[in-house]
């Protein structure tokens, strides 16, 4: 993937609209294999809904600031683009309804047995903070379960068709265990289970999130404070910033309104602090996010922040899969480091 495709991506992967904080020059004539890299680097970076909407936008109020060339070359391939995208973000969206709804199904029954369980990233950023399932992509069920209540919940499951997947040797010791389930296309829908929301046994000894810590009401319930420290240490810990999802995440709860002390408490309890600040830092260097920096200044001081802004970088969240991504894996694995020891 080009520097051309990352830089798109990041003025069209706003949900809320165009993001001018990220200037881009239109494609031209010389350049269309490109368009097709970028419906396939949206899917990639799980912003597909929000890339759709924009180029919609675009095409149909200022086609030339994307196009650049004869008004039919420009008309064929806007539409040609345009409907790619449509038609992935079709079948988006019907995977979200249809694992929103098993989700509901599974959490009425933990509900009804008086589990520990929360829905987590998914169904519930895409209802709580992006304003409907049409709007965030997702490929399966998250839940967050209070480690006395993983069995009960596993029973629930099995009853439901769900078989567990034993983990490899060396993710024994991980907070996650997968569930599985044929579906009706020739696949299978995946239910993720987590007892803590960080992963790796050696990154728990700094940073943490269980279910009393996210969701329980003597913690302060799911809150959107609570949810951007998720969002936060599941895009450090799990993924260090490898989609451009995990930024967007955080730029839609911030916009929900988050109260700054909330924050700084929960992040700090969950040794947050560093993760939740790096992804303060993006939703302003990417969209220009000025409540995201606001919250970012409220939670200082924050330690190794001026390392840690030299290793996730924008240029780095654009490129996470591109062809050429292993070129910032030393910077990248340089930031688990760093979190390891914050």
């Amino acid at each position: 993937m080009s520097s051309r495709i990352g830089g798109w991506l990041a003025r069209l992967s706003d949900p809320d609209g165009v993001n001018l904080h990220w200037p881009c020059a239109p494609f031209t004539a010389s350049e269309t294999a490109l368009l097709d890299e970028l419906v396939n680097a949206a899917g990639n970076h799980n912003v597909r809904p929000a890339m759709a909407s924009n180029l919609a936008t675009l095409l149909g109020t200022a086609p030339e600031t994307f196009l650049a060339g004869e008004a039919p070359w420009r008309s064929s391939q806007g539409e040609k683009l345009l409907a790619s995208a449509n038609e992935h973000r079709m079948v988006d969206v019907g995977r979200a309804v249809l694992l929103a709804g098993m989700a509901g199904e599974i959490l009425a029954e933990a509900s009804e047995r008086g589990l520990p369980v929360a829905m987590i990233k998914g169904a519930d950023f895409a209802e709580n903070a992006y304003g409907g399932l049409n709007a965030r992509t997702f490929s399966d069920i998250d839940l967050l379960v209070r480690p006395d209540a993983e069995d009960d919940l596993g029973d629930i499951l099995r009853t439901s068709g769900f078989r567990l997947h034993e983990p490899k040797k060396r993710l024994v010791a991980n907070s996650e265990r997968q569930w599985t389930r044929p579906d009706n296309f020739g696949g299978r829908t995946v239910v993720d289970v987590h007892t803590d929301m960080v992963h790796a046994p050696e990154l728990r000894v700094r940073q943490t999130l269980t279910y009393d810590l996210y969701a329980d009401p003597g913690h302060g319930g799911i809150s959107s404070a609570s949810r951007l420290v998720l969002a936060a240490l599941h895009g450090a810990t799990s993924h260090l910033f490898g989609r451009l999802q995990y930024v967007v995440d955080g730029l839609m709860i911030v916009r929900m309104g988050v109260d700054p002390t909330e924050l700084r408490e929960r992040a700090a309890r969950s040794g947050a602090i560093l993760p939740v600040a790096t992804l303060l830092r993006l939703t302003g260097e990417l969209y220009g996010c000025e409540a995201g920096m606001a919250l970012l200044e409220a939670l200082q001081p924050v330690r190794r922040s001026g390392l840690e802004r030299r290793l996730i970088t924008p240029a780095m969240v654009v490129s996470a899969k591109d062809r050429d991504r292993l070129r910032w894996r030393p910077q990248r694995y340089l930031y688990r480091r760093l979190l390891q020891s914050a």
